[in-house]
């Protein structure tokens, strides 16, 4: 496992996390240490000879075990050095000649403007008064209209639009006298045939009286033959005097032979053809009625014959 992460790290990763894991997984390096070079003489007893072999041989230590550093700047830059010397390293190959640059043209060179003093006070000419004050303003001449034109409230739509209020008055000016004739055409239309020409006869009848004297005396004809067209319910003599008027269509009526009676006197219509169709009821309340008037009349003169 520690292998796969370590082969990970080297492979594919890089930071401080792949530079620890490879810290922890590197392999240890022992150190070798040089034998001590044996004196002559009387160190020779105590030697010990393990392997049977010549001389000392090197061992090495398991104690003096120092673990692998990896750097932890992995990648190999170059890096520039400073020079260290004052020259800057450029070399001159040709000097060349100096040109001074052209003067400016005249429309090109600077103005000196000169600036007013602020005003102090004291006594001062003319030019320098105008000078320090400066020009007036001039205020420019409007007339009435466009005075009048400026103070005019702008009116707008939803959508933004600047609505003209003359042409929006004349609009509605317009709709509400179509909507006022539509509505005299209506009440026109809903009156009937008799109303219109009662109209029309007290319309030329104010005509005709706008011509004629306030007094009217009893001598005037045309006075007297509209008191005789007028039908009063008490006059003794409308039996003769009026003329029979038939004002305007009527609806055909019943001529054939007299129909049954009945208790509301409705006539027949004109398509009857004779025929009674009823169940015999009006037939016998008028019998029950008159048979009810014949025996008071029966009782009456049996009470009364002894007189």
């Amino acid at each position: 496992m520690s292998s796969l992460k370590s082969y990970l790290a080297e492979k594919y990763m890089s930071g401080p996390k792949a530079d620890a894991i490879l810290a922890k997984t590197a392999p240890l390096k022992k150190k070798k240490r040089k034998a001590a070079t044996l004196a002559p003489g009387p160190m020779l007893p105590n030697l010990r000879d393990d392997d049977g072999g010549w001389g000392a041989e090197e061992k090495e230590e398991d104690d003096d075990v120092v673990e692998a550093v990896v750097a932890s700047d992995r990648g190999f830059k170059k890096r520039r050095t400073e020079p260290t010397g004052e020259s800057s390293g450029w070399a001159t190959i040709r000097e060349g000649v100096k040109q001074d640059s052209p003067p400016p043209d005249e429309d090109e060179k600077p103005v000196v403007v000169d600036e007013p003093k602020a005003f102090v006070g004291g006594l001062m000419t003319a030019s320098q008064l105008q000078k320090t004050m400066g020009k007036k303003d001039v205020i420019p001449t409007v007339t009435a209209e466009e005075i009048a034109q400026a103070q005019e409230t702008v009116y707008r739509d939803a959508s933004g639009k600047k609505i003209d209020t003359k042409a929006a008055r004349a609009e509605a000016a317009r709709l509400k006298r179509e909507r006022e004739e539509k509505e005299a055409q209506k009440m026109e239309w809903g009156k009937g045939l008799v109303q219109r020409e009662e109209k029309e006869k007290q319309r030329l009848d104010i005509e005709k009286q706008r011509g004629k004297k306030f007094a009217r005396h009893a001598d005037d004809a045309e006075l007297n033959e509209e008191m005789k067209a007028k039908e009063l319910w008490n006059d003794p003599a409308a039996a003769f005097l009026t003329k029979s008027k038939v004002k305007g269509p009527r609806k055909p009526e019943y001529n054939g032979p007299p129909p049954p009676p009945n208790r509301f006197g409705i006539k027949p219509g004109y398509r009857w053809d004779g025929v009674d169709r009823g169940n015999g009821f009006e037939k016998k309340l008028f019998q029950s009625k008159n048979e009810r008037k014949r025996k008071g009349l029966e009782s009456y003169q049996w009470g009364a014959e002894d007189m």
